[in-house]
């Protein structure tokens, strides 16, 4: 691929940046990101508060890639100050035991170390800021190497430090929000149409578009829009130093819980992923992403909230019952076996796939684009192509991922439409 070959990615998510980026250090002089909003994209899964950054998988490919990744981190001039290692404790109830089980096992082999099996008695006596019963925490590992990023602040810095050497984002409604692919008679990708009829013509069009990806091509079904419940809850001064003694908990049934940020944010996640199949404007019947950013007055489902607080109070019941001061609904493209869909489209030629986050893909952002330029490249290891490959119609009967619990459908639950309204006058009125 000649180095003035134009490169058109849409999405500025993890995947999207980090192949700008690294495309732009390997001289590639027209690197084009066309996004809905400008870097860090408030609807990207990458841009948060904190994303957890560990190595434990039971995959040796993605264990190795967390390793390298956390290598990255901890050296990198562009993440100073944004990355903190204060360990974590994988759990597991009961359907993703063997998930951990395999993690341990396969980070042991790859030299990772101080990886010990902590009972909840144990975890309750090493880390005494946790005092609740973890009834449902059945197995736990605790890894001293894990930590968490500063997700959004990453991401922002990691898209300025591609357009200092060039790469130019363009983002707004009209101009950066893609509405349609260019295809030839011959079903080849030209390109892409934005909102406001602007045709993007290019060499090469990457599809970094995470949970948006289903509203733009048709994948066979191998993507499903997944959003993932998050809450904050804001913390007094005292507080936010008591709990600095927290490590990273993450119960990959019952959620995740992390220690506060400086000012004082406590963040937690429920586990239990939500779908929103609607038809698309193809009319592929999908799960399309549903966000408070889009849909400002909305909410998180009653029932989601009543489950967060029965996990929180497993683990920090003296929090359970605290106002919410932030909630979110973080869309992610999952796969059926977690693996990346990092791949060149099977018929529309010059048309490339970088998604499939899986809720476990932003912590390989200093990485994930050099693979995606090698795959361009065509060097991509082979080992990592049959991975990450197109693979449609393929049948997943694995019991040993991780989030195994069944989804939730969204117009199944109740309480969200216009929850946020309802509430804000509800408070107004008191």
């Amino acid at each position: 691929m000649e180095k003035d070959t134009q490169i058109l990615i849409i999405g500025a998510g993890c995947f999207g940046t980090s192949t700008a980026y690294h495309l732009s250090r390997r001289g590639y002089t027209s690197v084009r990101v066309l996004d809905r909003y400008p870097p860090p994209s408030c609807e990207a899964a990458a841009t948060d508060i904190s994303k957890i950054i560990r190595s434990d998988y039971n995959v040796p490919l993605y264990a190795r890639l967390g390793i390298e990744s956390i290598a990255a981190w901890k050296s990198w001039s562009m993440f100073r100050g944004l990355y903190h290692v204060p360990g974590w404790i994988l759990s597991a109830a009961n359907l993703s035991r063997p998930f951990v089980e395999g993690s341990i096992e396969t980070c042991k082999k790859l030299g990772v170390q101080g990886l010990e099996k902590l009972t909840p008695e144990e975890i309750r006596s090493r880390f005494s800021v946790v005092t609740g019963k973890l009834d449902g925490w059945n197995i736990n590992v605790w890894n001293p190497t894990a930590g968490w990023a500063d997700a959004g602040k990453a991401l922002e810095r990691m898209a300025n430090a591609a357009q200092e050497v060039g790469v130019e984002y363009i983002s707004g409604d009209t101009k950066g929000y893609v509405r349609q692919l260019i295809l030839d008679e011959i079903g080849e990708c030209k390109g892409v149409i934005t909102a406001d009829g602007t045709r993007h013509e290019a060499d090469r069009v990457i599809l970094a578009t995470g949970a948006w990806t289903p509203s733009l091509l048709d994948v066979k079904g191998q993507l499903v829009a997944k959003g993932h419940s998050v809450a904050h809850i804001q913390l007094t001064p005292a507080e936010t130093e008591h709990y600095t003694a927290l490590p990273i908990m993450d119960n990959l049934e019952l959620g995740y819980f992390f220690p506060p940020t400086n000012d004082g944010i406590f963040k937690m996640a429920h586990s239990q992923f939500i779908t929103n199949t609607q038809v698309t404007q193809s009319g592929i019947t999908s799960s399309i992403p549903h966000t408070f950013v889009q849909s400002p007055a909305d909410g998180l489902p009653l029932e989601i909230e009543a489950q967060m607080r029965r996990n929180l109070r497993r683990v920090l019941p003296e929090l359970a019952d605290r106002p919410f001061c932030y909630t979110r609904l973080c869309w992610d493209a999952d796969t059926a076996d977690r693996h990346f869909l990092v791949t060149p489209h099977p018929t529309h030629k010059r048309l490339f796939l970088a998604t499939g986050g899986s809720a476990h893909g932003f912590k390989f952002l200093p990485v994930i684009g050099k693979y995606v330029a090698n795959l361009l490249e065509g060097t991509l290891d082979p080992e990592i192509v049959s991975q990450w490959q197109w693979r449609a119609g393929q049948k997943v009967t694995a019991k040993n991922l991780a989030h195994l619990d069944p989804e939730m459908e969204l117009s199944d639950l109740t309480g969200w439409k216009g929850r946020q309204v309802r509430e804000t006058s509800n408070t107004s009125r008191l």
